[in-house]
């Protein structure tokens, strides 16, 4: 690779979904880094068979390095290489800084929202809303499950209560520094907040953390993503709501 105006140029591809939370987290950190890259939307309920036969899983997202010939799948391989390959001579900054029980918090809550999180709320409405959408003309039932919705938002009040105590003890959700465990939480509550599920008016600590992410230049590429059948509310993306 080489270096443009503090820009890491490189022939990445990643393929992503626009309301996936694991492929923003990927996008956001590529962008966090600095990395040039190609986007590929993929819809995985097309079953795709080029895709399939670069990840048989038919997950996203993942990413091909043209420059070193190497295909990462999932994303904690995803930000685990990068980590390893841009801030290891600490050509980037580490988004998983600090000594060995700070980056042991950071991969705990980065956990925290990529699976508890995950599993009780932004999977559950994403799962309901979009997935449900793309598969609509499948021989199977795509009505969305309004009681599944339901409990998932009150399950987001007793997440968020912990995100609201993370924020208002810490400067991030981690500790001192920006890390993944902001990314991870920002990439689900943006999805949910494309879906307008979120009472902020209820949230002001976490609102005030959100709104220093939507601020970051990362972050603001990820803002810009529309998707077509769903139009996010107003504040989506402005960072002063």
């Amino acid at each position: 690779f080489y270096i443009i105006n503090n820009k890491i140029i490189i022939m990445i591809k990643l393929f992503h979904f626009k309301l996936c939370p694991f492929s923003r987290r990927a996008r956001v950190s590529l962008l966090e880094l600095r990395v040039e890259h190609l986007l590929i939307d993929e819809k995985v309920w097309d079953r795709r068979r080029e895709f399939l036969s670069i990840n048989p899983a038919g997950t996203l997202p993942v990413i091909i390095d043209d420059d070193e010939d190497i295909t990462v799948i999932n994303i904690y391989a995803i930000t685990e290489f990068l980590e390893e390959k841009f801030c290891f001579n600490h050509l980037q900054e580490s988004l998983i800084p600090g000594e060995y029980g700070e980056r042991a918090e950071i991969r705990r809550l980065v956990d925290w929202f990529d699976i508890k999180f995950y599993k009780d709320v932004s999977g559950v409405i994403l799962r309901e809303l979009i997935d449900k959408y793309y598969i609509k003309d499948q021989a199977i039932s795509t009505s969305p499950n309004m009681d599944s919705i339901r409990i998932a938002q009150e399950n987001l009040t007793y997440h968020f209560n912990y995100l609201n105590h993370l924020v208002s003890s810490r400067k991030w959700i981690a500790g001192d520094k920006f890390s993944q465990a902001d990314i991870a939480a920002a990439s689900h509550i943006s999805c949910l907040d494309y879906l307008n599920k979120i009472n902020w008016d209820k949230w002001e600590e976490v609102r005030n953390w959100y709104a220093r992410i939507k601020s970051r230049l990362s972050f603001s590429d990820i803002l810009s993503d529309k998707l077509p059948g769903f139009q996010p509310p107003i504040h989506y993306s402005d960072p002063d709501f």
